[in-house]
């Protein structure tokens, strides 16, 4: 927009502001030819606390303050200056990265770097998942966390790469440990290849079935349907993806949810320069952390000798086992059985619970490490305490010992040490090899879908043509890992 003269500009602005706007400016710079002026209180904040804001944020946010349509390559390179005044430039993030690392060291003891290179080289940071990377990521596991102890369980999806690796370590194979499949990765695969959301759905039934009768139920009504659907789960190993063959491994995880979860938390950091990455991960981490030594105190103020999930299952089966009836047989073994209540249809069905060995037939004891509500039942019947049963890792003191640890902020770059090496940043790492923006999210897919109830037939329709419509956008599969 052109003025014929200062004056001219001067009214126009004034009135702008007046009558849309609605803000408060000053001048910053004035001659005979130009007048610049600057907003009084500016939006300020957005980039700084929300790493996931976007330009669509900007061009939303300047028109809802100023009712101005802000074009697109302007909203771009005003959200990248941005973004380099507070986080600084990719160039200047790669140099500062191996001090400030070396400055978390530093000040939090027991913190550990692993450099994958050898005096001045460009660094990257892994954004594949291949068999390389997953080797790699396995073995930092192995030696930082697992240190050699038993009884590690990994849950993960089946990708090709993250397979071999795990196989390749002794930790996650029999009898150092197990690898387990995330149930709802295991459905997403049988419906692309089946294509039928109904099988789908009695993909995830068998799958989180804690007891065998069911799940052979499930897997014979399956077959009835399909014959290359059962076929297809058949040749999966059980004890990867079954509930009712775990073994216990599982402690009632069936999902990757939980990595999803963190996935969140870190969400919006991955488009930032590398440092910024670091610095907020280790924000975020510090936060998680604070936040759950807080609820472990106030659980231990409480007096109360398990974790709110053990408190809040042990009570709802104990409303449950106020309706059964057991049977004692075996004092020794204390051993018993347990009937049901009939509830139209359902119930009266009888389940063997065994104190000694603590375990029950239902399958949910040896799951979950809590006591089902037979085994409450049984353990009434024997005056037994159920909740002296429940395991350890659910004790409150266990719990504030998990989150005990503490951070210590990072000093200013004043007080760093120097590093002895350099790192160059790359630009080519960043080449835009196709056309339009990097992915920076997975887009969701059928497999986010939430499960269908069961006996409640899905609106097929509905749903092949909401898939239909996902697959005109590009998918990009986030494999998680949840130890």
């Amino acid at each position: 927009m052109l003025f014929k003269t200062k004056e001219e500009l001067m009214e126009a602005v004034q009135d702008h502001s007046i009558r849309h706007a609605r803000r408060e400016y000053y001048v910053t710079e004035s001659s005979r030819t130009k007048w610049k002026v600057l907003c009084k209180h500016s939006t300020e904040g957005h980039v700084k606390c929300n790493p996931s804001y976007g330009i669509k944020h900007v061009i939303q946010n300047v028109k809802d303050q100023t009712g101005y349509d802000v074009p697109y390559q302007n909203a771009w390179y005003s959200l990248k200056m941005a973004r380099e005044i507070v986080y600084g430039t990719w160039e200047s993030s790669v140099q500062k990265l191996p001090a400030y690392l070396g400055a978390i060291q530093k000040y939090n003891p027991g913190t550990i770097v692993e450099w994958k290179h050898k005096g001045l080289q460009a660094s990257t940071v892994v954004d594949e998942e291949t068999y390389p990377s997953w080797k790699w990521f396995l073995q930092q596991l192995s030696r930082h966390v697992i240190r050699g102890r038993r009884g590690m369980c990994l849950i993960s999806d089946r990708h090709a790469g993250l397979i071999k690796a795990v196989r390749e370590g002794p930790d996650f194979v029999s009898p150092h440990g197990v690898h387990r499949y995330c149930l709802r990765h295991v459905c997403s695969n049988f419906n692309n290849t089946i294509k039928n959301v109904v099988l789908k759905d009695l993909c995830w039934q068998a799958g989180s079935e804690y007891q065998l009768r069911k799940f052979n139920r499930i897997m014979d009504e399956i077959k009835k349907q399909d014959v290359k659907a059962f076929a297809y789960l058949d040749a999966i190993n059980k004890e990867k993806w079954t509930a009712s063959h775990d073994g216990g491994w599982r402690c009632g995880i069936l999902t990757t949810n939980m990595s999803e979860c963190i996935n969140g938390v870190l969400k919006g950091a991955r488009r930032l320069p590398v440092s910024a990455l670091v610095e907020i991960t280790l924000e975020r981490t510090v936060h998680y952390f604070h936040v759950r030594a807080m609820k472990g105190q106030k659980m231990l103020q409480n007096n109360q000798l398990w974790t709110d999930f053990a408190c809040k299952i042990l009570i709802s089966w104990q409303q449950k086992a106020v309706e059964h009836t057991v049977t004692k047989y075996s004092h020794a073994q204390q051993s018993a059985s347990v009937v049901t209540r009939r509830q139209g249809r359902h119930g009266m069905n009888t389940h063997v619970v065994k104190i000694a060995n603590r375990e029950c037939s239902c399958g949910k004891w040896n799951q979950f490490g809590i006591p089902c509500s037979h085994a409450k039942k049984v353990c009434g019947a024997y005056n037994i305490s159920a909740a002296s049963m429940v395991k350890d890792y659910y004790d409150v003191m266990a719990y504030n010992n998990t989150y005990s640890k503490h951070f210590e902020p990072v000093q200013s770059e004043d007080y760093w040490d120097d590093p002895n090496f350099q790192l160059v940043h790359d630009p080519t790492i960043r080449t835009v090899t196709r056309p339009g923006r990097n992915q920076t999210t997975r887009i969701h897919n059928e497999m986010d879908w939430r499960q269908t109830r069961a006996g409640k037939k899905p609106n097929n329709n509905k749903e092949i043509l909401q898939y239909k419509k996902m697959c005109h956008r590009r998918i990009v599969d986030d494999t998680c890992i949840f130890i």
